[in-house]
């Protein structure tokens, strides 16, 4: 996660924001403004992309002043058209606040370029979205006040600033926080590796640059990746800044590879940011991957020692065999369980501790294992303990493959099934129950219903849904603990009053479920009166002051045909007609049968 700042900004940042900008904004209009356009290349809007993303929105006019004080003033001081410094410098300013609040808003100011998605979304926000949308202030003017036509200077726009943007970006992003791939550079030689790949990055991208016979643009990929694998995302994006500046310098200069192309000095900086562009799309990825890789590895390293502790302090005993059913290992439970030794059973076949009246059943099933490892298969049989008793266990075993496909071992979970019922009984109720009522929760009441759909040609029942009237301003006036009385009373009130062949359930928040087996809409509906009843003469318990509350009702008869959401879908709507005619009312479902 990103780190916020919730406290305004710092005077420093304040200035460091406008002096940053004004800097690398004069730079972009000094070095890189050929053939009478607009600046080809534009840095200036990765500082302050890069915080604005870790500061809250609310802090940012401070930082959007100062950013678009250092840019005009650079336009004042450089720029051939002072004239429209002002608006230029909204457009540029603007440029980098939409491209920071698209970041914002789609995630990637926390993940920081640690997966695929998130890179292709910045480049889409600041590489794509964030320049033509300036842009189109920007060519506009220049088209006005420059010997260049609107769509030349719109391209030249989207593809100075979007470049600018992806290739200098990246590095404010990740200098900005501080938990990101610097435990690299504190391993073992860690500073040395870095000076060495960035200096071997300079050198290769100098010679590259440097001479104009040769298109070797392709030898500076080696180093900048050397850099990525070491440093991942801050060795991509620094990688790709210095070839950025250093073949960005050179290029302008008219060294270089570019030189061999037919085309003028704004044509080749122009190829150039595509070449960029390239390595931004060839780098970052890369270190996205490794990032993961080692995510990756980080989880399978938490689940060794997850296993570890498990095996070692799990109430189940865990063994891993040979294909031929050998003990290779088995965890301490064992001890407990079957009162042996661990070390006792290694190089035993397991075979031997299983009843013999057992051991086919159970040798089929580990023979099923071993020919189909997708699939996890089980068997309860009896097995021996070392003191000679006899109890039934039951295996959950896998088999597990090596890269060739080969079987090389089974797992296996034994439980004592004693032990495993009482659980699966545990496990039934706490799926099944509303943990604040006790009643059935909407999935177990749901099944409930389909089961009496299936009966309903011969077993009548009607559905009833009920809804507390007004129970937000219970919340509200009396506190949570309050309402959580009111539901606790209803459900007391429910279970009270209606049949144990009945089916009872807390649907979702105030909102309940009525199966009442046996009975007509009509007949239900007499029951649910009389519980409306006895519902708004009982006060909420705990409440120092009486409070009594109402509810509305729906019903609707199942009936063969019938699906079990059409049942909910009219139940429903009857529910809200009772609520639309004044509450504390029981409304029958249109067309429902009586």
């Amino acid at each position: 996660m990103a780190r916020v700042l919730s406290m305004a900004p710092s005077p420093a940042a304040i200035i460091g924001i406008g002096l940053g900008y004004f800097v690398l904004a004069a730079g972009a209009i000094l070095l890189t403004r050929l053939s009478n356009g607009i600046a080809l290349l534009w840095l200036a809007n990765a500082p302050l992309i890069a915080l604005l993303c870790l500061t809250s929105p609310r802090r940012w006019p401070p930082l959007i002043v100062a950013a678009i004080a250092g840019t005009w003033t650079a336009s004042q001081l450089f720029s051939p058209i002072p004239v429209a410094a002002l608006p230029l410098a909204l457009a540029n300013v603007g440029e980098g606040v939409l491209a920071a609040w698209l970041l914002r808003r789609w995630g990637v100011h926390r993940t920081r370029f640690a997966d695929t998605r998130s890179i292709a979304l910045f480049g889409l926000a600041a590489g794509v979205l964030a320049p033509t949308t300036s842009g189109l202030v920007g060519a506009g003017l220049a088209s006005l006040l420059l010997p260049l036509g609107f769509l030349t200077a719109l391209f030249d726009w989207i593809l100075g600033h979007g470049v600018g943007n992806l290739i200098a970006a990246p590095l404010a992003m990740q200098l900005t926080r501080r938990d990101i791939d610097w435990p690299l550079f504190h391993a073992r030689g860690g500073s040395l590796k870095a000076i060495g790949a960035i200096l071997l990055l300079i050198a290769t991208t100098f010679f590259v640059f440097y001479q104009n016979g040769l298109p070797l643009l392709f030898l500076p990929v080696v180093p900048l990746l050397i850099g990525t694998f070491a440093f991942q995302r801050f060795g991509a994006a620094v990688g790709i800044l210095i070839v950025a500046l250093i073949g960005g310098v050179l290029t302008t200069s008219g060294h270089g590879p570019m030189t061999l192309m037919q085309a003028g000095d704004a044509g080749r900086l122009q190829f150039f940011q595509f070449y960029l562009v390239v390595l931004f799309v060839t780098a970052l990825p890369v270190a996205a991957t490794l990032v993961q890789r080692d995510l990756l590895l980080a989880e399978l390293r938490e689940s060794e020692a997850r296993y570890r502790l498990m095996t070692d302090k799990a109430t189940d005993i865990m063994m891993t065999l040979e294909p031929d059913g050998t003990i290779r290992f088995v965890s301490p439970a064992v001890r407990e369980l079957g009162y042996f030794d661990p070390a006792d059973l290694i190089g035993l076949n397991a075979a031997v501790l299983i009843h013999p009246a057992d051991r086919e059943k159970t040798s089929a099933v580990h023979v099923l294992a071993l020919g189909t490892p997708e699939q996890v298969f089980t068997v309860e049989y009896r097995a021996t303990k070392a003191n000679g008793e006899v109890a039934w266990f039951e295996s959950n075993m896998r088999a597990v493959r090596d890269k060739t496909g080969r079987v090389t071992s089974v797992f296996s979970v034994v439980r004592d099934l004693d032990h495993r019922k009482l659980r699966e009984d545990e496990l039934r109720r706490a799926a099944s129950t509303d943990p604040l009522t006790g009643l059935l929760n909407r999935r177990a009441f749901r099944h409930k219903v389909k089961e009496a759909l299936g009966h309903a040609p011969d077993h009548p029942a009607t559905l009833g849904l009920l809804d507390l009237d007004y129970f937000k301003r219970v919340n509200d006036t009396y506190g949570h603990a309050a309402g959580d009385a009111a539901l606790i009373m209803l459900a007391d009130l429910l279970r009270e009053n209606l049949r144990p062949g009945d089916a009872i359930g807390r649907i979702g928040g105030e909102e309940f479920g009525l199966l009442l087996a046996g009975l007509s809409v009509a007949e239900a509906g007499q029951v649910c009166e009389r519980l409306c009843r006895t519902l708004a003469e009982r006060p909420v318990p705990g409440i120092e002051e009486p409070l009594l509350i109402t509810a509305s009702m729906g019903l609707r008869a199942l009936s063969a045909g019938t699906t079990i959401d059409e049942a909910f879908r009219a139940a429903d709507i009857a529910l809200y007609a009772a609520k639309a005619r004044g509450r504390n009312r029981i409304e029958i479902a249109p067309g429902a049968p009586a």
